[in-house]
């Protein structure tokens, strides 16, 4: 249940033991159903067919208590004749019923949780640049204040209380648009395959009070360093009239940037160990680190890459709009910090999780020499009836049937994970294995392994591992393979090693040599197999969790996109609002207004293709990073980038600078020009 079969109907089930006949003896209806709910559908078969089919290895027991003995007296007593089980009571007890959505759930976490990520260190640079930018344009202010009598804790405290200010009233604000947001969002990440088809959100209010707290530390953490700088303004200031920034750059920008530098070299380093499919956490920080050492050390870096690009502009007005960015480095550091963020994030994430996956499946389509591969169509696999069925085909050379799985490994002080492969004899005939020490023919019986370099274990040394079913084996190592990025970390079991651990799993793939491809699929059908190419399963599988994965990243993105339109609209608007007195004495000296314009737009432009261009050189070092590191477990990597999202960022990052800078500088230009010069500071 639920089912529209009625008693006596005869269903076709494929089971680990082959497909089987079986009797719908009754259709039950699960209080699930009874509430409305679409909950899964349920077989529930007899003792002993059940233990059949399970090989009679019991997951679960279900133990009801005697008249007079209480749920925690019978739990204490299981506890006590099975010190090893897991004994659940109460509520609890609902974690040893199936959970057909738990995967789909920890998707969902995963890519929130990258969002929330991403958001936080947006958002912080966003913060420190807005703060940092403001300090420097109240740097009089201040100075007026110390003059007064003012002390350095009093002016800091004063931009921190600004912070907690702003803060607090973004936390009301962002809460109230999350209610609005929150439920199309989850519908996305339903309709996406993110999330279980009916997954919902719903006002909890600890999140969004969470959410807020987080916010207000993110604007003091931003504010911070601002708020340092604002304190040690001295009261002579008062006296300057000059807007150049002279000292950018101080020891705690290079240290820290150095430091960031550093972290994201080593952290590069492990990324072709990892894998695109555990390594796209990894690949964001990888990136986090590199931008925040980029955007560190932007005052030095943007200083030369603006000299370079604005070196082709020509006339007064390519002149002016060149001094105007090199003269005001902190505003124009502030408005391309979030392009950095923005475009680095996209480049790098996008072209390194692109360059892996190109690597994995070059290493894998050159390791196949299988002609097709049978795969199942149920969760059971392909039973071992259907594996000897396609060995019987005409002109099969060989079926080597292979199922996936993980082991535990010690690693000091916890159990550390691995990946897994259960294979059957003959590996060596339909993949292209490099062996650097052993025999993979000596992958047999129930005690071997065979294991890539990168592990550290040596041929011929016994090593102590737990199986999926939590069952401890000592299995000696018969074969030790080259490192590879698709074989990385995993190790190669014998069948016979999985068919008494794991009876009631069958072949997730059956990789075939020769036989006729038409004569394969009708011997695989019974079983619920399925007969293709091997390399276009494989491009197949693969594409579609990289597809998954390319359309998470851009979901983060696009965030991230929204928060530097932001970023950018609210420093440049405070920046043209701030130069109302250069535009007058501009118009004041013969300049038109679309002159002026014209001049703003140059400007806008010059920083953001600065930002942009700063974007692509840590890109690119973190790609020739990549690339020197792929060298060890690829043949020839090359570097893949997908220029169409990675360029409609920066189109789109461009626009939001050019609009924002405009459109206050034409309302500004609106207001007579000596009008504008004798207006106060």
């Amino acid at each position: 249940a639920p089912t529209d079969r009625r008693p006596g109907d005869r269903v076709r089930a494929q089971t680990s033991a082959g497909p089987r006949t079986l009797v719908v003896s009754g259709v039950l209806t699960p209080v699930a159903v009874a509430a409305g709910e679409n909950a899964p559908a349920v077989t529930y078969l007899t003792d002993r067919a059940a233990a059949g089919l399970a090989g009679d290895r019991i997951t679960a027991v279900a133990l009801r208590a005697a008249s007079g003995v209480s749920a925690g007296t019978l739990a204490a007593r299981v506890r006590a004749v099975a010190p090893g089980s897991r004994v659940l009571t109460g509520d609890d007890r609902r974690e040893a019923e199936p959970d057909p959505d738990g995967d789909e759930l920890a998707i969902a976490a995963s890519l929130l949780g990258t969002t929330a990520g991403v958001a936080t260190f947006v958002s912080i640079f966003v913060v420190a640049g807005t703060f940092s930018f403001a300090v420097a344009q109240r740097r009089r202010e201040f100075a007026l204040l110390r003059t007064t009598g003012a002390t350095p804790r009093q002016i800091r405290r004063l931009v921190l209380g600004e912070a907690v200010l702003v803060g607090l009233l973004a936390g009301v604000s962002g809460s109230a648009l999350s209610l609005v947001a929150a439920p199309p969002y989850a519908h996305w990440l339903a309709r996406s395959g993110f999330a279980p088809e009916h997954f919902t959100a719903r006002f909890i209010l600890w999140p969004l009070l969470a959410a807020s707290g987080v916010g207000l530390l993110v604007a003091l953490v931003g504010a911070g360093v601002a708020a340092r700088r604002a304190a040690r303004v001295r009261p002579v200031e008062a006296l300057r009239e000059a807007s150049v920034d002279n000292r950018v750059m101080g020891w705690g920008r290079w240290l820290f940037g150095l430091l960031f530098l550093g972290g994201a070299a080593v952290l590069l380093a492990v990324l072709p160990n990892i894998g695109v499919a555990d390594g796209l956490a990894l690949v964001m920080v990888v990136s986090q680190f590199a931008l925040t050492a980029a955007a560190l050390l932007a005052p030095v870096l943007l200083r030369v890459l603006v000299h370079l690009l604005g070196a082709p502009l020509r006339g007064q007005l390519g002149t002016i709009a060149r001094s105007s960015a090199l003269r005001s480095l902190r505003r124009t550091s502030a408005t391309a910090a979030p392009i950095l963020v923005t475009v680095g994030l996209a480049a790098t994430t996008l072209a390194l999780t692109a360059t892996l996956w190109e690597s994995e499946q070059r290493s894998a389509r050159e390791r196949i020499t299988a002609t097709a591969v049978a795969t199942a169509s149920a969760p059971v696999g392909l039973a071992e009836p259907t594996v000897a069925a396609l060995r019987e085909v005409a002109g099969v050379r060989a079926a080597v049937p292979s199922r996936q799985t993980e082991v535990y490994v010690n690693s000091g002080d916890y159990p550390e994970v691995y990946s897994a492969r259960y294979v059957g004899p003959g590996l060596d005939r339909v993949l292209r294995l490099p062996t650097v020490a052993g025999s993979i023919d000596g992958l047999t019986g129930t005690g071997t392994v065979a294991v890539s370099r990168s592990m550290g274990w040596r041929l011929g040394e016994d090593v102590r591992v737990w199986l999926a079913d939590s069952t401890e084996v000592r299995l000696r190592v018969v074969a030790v393979l080259a490192d590879s990025i698709d074989l990385d970390r995993t190790l190669l079991l014998p069948w016979e090693l999985g068919r008494a651990h794991q009876p009631a799993g069958g072949a997730d793939v059956v990789y075939l040599d020769g036989g006729d491809p038409a004569a394969l699929d009708v011997a695989a059908g019974p079983g619920g197999g399925r007969v293709s190419p091997a390399l276009d399963h494989l491009v197949a599988g693969d594409a579609e969790q990289y597809e998954r994965n390319r359309v998470a990243l851009l979901a983060v993105l696009g965030m991230a996109l929204l928060y530097t339109g932001i970023a950018i609209a609210n420093t440049l608007v405070m920046a043209t609002n701030d130069r109302r007195r250069e535009l007058a004495v501009l118009r004041l000296t013969g300049a038109t207004p679309g002159q002026v314009l014209r001049m703003i737009g140059l400007e806008a432009v010059l920083v953001g293709l600065a930002g942009t261009a700063l974007a692509a050189l840590v890109a690119a070092g973190m790609l020739a990073g990549l690339k020197f590191q792929l060298t060890e477990v690829v043949a020839q990597p090359e570097i893949t980038v997908p220029w169409l999202p990675i360029t409609l960022t920066a189109a789109g990052c461009l626009a939001a600078a050019v609009l924002s800078s405009l459109i206050p500088a034409a309302l500004a230009l609106r207001i007579p020009a000596a009008q504008l010069a004798a207006a106060r500071e």
